[in-house]
């Protein structure tokens, strides 16, 4: 969708939005609860912005979705809101030949074409630019998914660990969700690390004592091991490692969220986007389908150990947003992963790992009233996520095109 009809969109729903807190009513077909289990023909009672009540029971309702399946509003943990194609069709590396304005125009963008794919809520890691489009957002004045932001990461150029600590503090003050640090080097440099234990221990220190998560960028046994063994909230990416760091991040209750499909996918399919910007070389290239290669296998290793908190979310850069769901997908029919288990991922874990677990995430009277329909049954056929028919966030409808 072109900004041109994400603006006209924006123009048609805005009077809507905000005029819709009367109380309604959904009939779904087969509800996913979001913590494991489901319900057939199943009344779900929405008012302003939370569910209050849930039955079995006859009656009108608002909206029919019993020929749909109606789960959680899906979460992605990892996505980049800003990047995307210039005019030119190459993808966006800096603001050096556009202007802010232009650069908000295109997360708006991105930020309503997750929506419109069924994800209610994401984590964007990160860009100074998304605390405005987070903020519009939660003002209701443009639609989106609800968003939580880095703002700025931790990187080898921040400086020693008293300097990050400084830099972590500035985070907090400036409004950021939570701390992205690259632990490790981009998987086209080689994934090598990149910052010392002392580094990795300020950072998750300062950002425990400003009351921010931590998410590391983290490739291998020595760079995973150290981030979780520092207290880090979540390991981005991550393949590479050996069993007893499969072990580790169990007992240290780390949340692991792998890259398998729709990231290294997009690389591909937009090669000629990519290829000629920055690191994104040849040898680069080859670099991600080694990273690929591994990142399978390492997390089926890792499924083994049911104690792992695997979470959903899929690196999304330009050319991804809106086809988020494709990760779920890969994660069932290549990783491996259960279907139930992958919609858990995106749903009351993924809320969990954002400290958003007692509000999102599940279908749950009280809970927030973020729900998302989809023609089919995805614990029987995951490729249902593709099919998303009716999207609700807050108790507001944005889609609805249930048959």
């Amino acid at each position: 969708m072109k900004i041109t009809a994400v603006l006209a969109a924006l123009l048609t729903l805005g009077t809507a939005l905000r005029a819709q807190d009367t109380p309604i009513t959904l009939r779904a077909g087969l509800l996913i609860d979001g913590v494991g289990g489901t319900r057939s023909n199943v009344r779900i009672f929405v008012k302003e912005s939370k569910i209050t009540r849930i039955d079995g029971l006859r009656g009108p309702v608002t909206y029919d979705l019993s020929d749909l399946t109606v789960m959680p509003g899906w979460i992605d943990t990892h996505v980049h809101l800003t990047a995307h194609f210039d005019p030119d069709g190459m993808t966006h590396r800096s603001t050096t030949d556009e202007s802010l304005a232009q650069a908000m125009l295109y997360a708006v963008e991105n930020a309503y074409r997750t929506l419109m794919a069924g994800f209610t809520t994401v984590q964007s890691l990160g860009d100074p630019l998304d605390r405005d489009l987070r903020d519009w957002i939660a003002r209701g004045d443009i639609p989106g998914p609800r968003v939580l932001t880095s703002l700025r990461p931790v990187t080898t150029g921040t400086g020693d660990p008293d300097t990050i600590r400084e830099f972590v503090r500035r985070l907090a003050n400036d409004g950021a969700d939570v701390v992205k640090m690259f632990a490790s080097e981009s998987i086209r440099n080689g994934g090598g690390r990149a910052l010392s234990d002392a580094q990795i221990e300020a950072t998750c220190d300062e950002a425990r004592a400003q009351g921010l998560r931590v998410a590391a960028h983290a490739y291998g046994t020595e760079v995973v091991a150290a981030v979780t063994r520092a207290g880090c909230t979540s390991v981005e990416h991550g393949n590479r490692y050996d069993d007893p760091v499969i072990e580790l991040l169990a007992e240290q209750g780390t949340y692991l969220d792998p890259h398998l499909g729709l990231l290294w996918n997009n690389y591909i399919e937009y090669k000629e986007r990519f290829l000629g910007t920055g690191n994104y070389t040849e040898e680069g290239y080859a670099l991600m389908a080694d990273a690929k290669r591994i990142g399978f296998a390492t997390f089926r290793r890792t499924l083994a150990n049911q104690d792992v908190k695997v979470v959903f979310g899929t690196d999304a850069v330009a050319g991804a947003h809106g086809r988020n769901f494709e990760e779920l997908i890969v994660r069932v029919e290549e990783g491996g992963q259960n279907p139930m288990d992958a919609i858990l991922s995106t749903t009351s874990l993924a809320a969990e790992s954002l400290g958003l677990g007692d509000s999102l995430g599940q279908v749950k009277r009280g809970f927030g009233a973020d729900l998302v329909a989809v023609e089919g049954n995805p614990l029987e056929d995951i490729t249902a996520v593709r099919r998303v028919r009716f999207v609700m966030k807050n108790g507001m409808v944005y889609k609805n095109v249930a048959r």
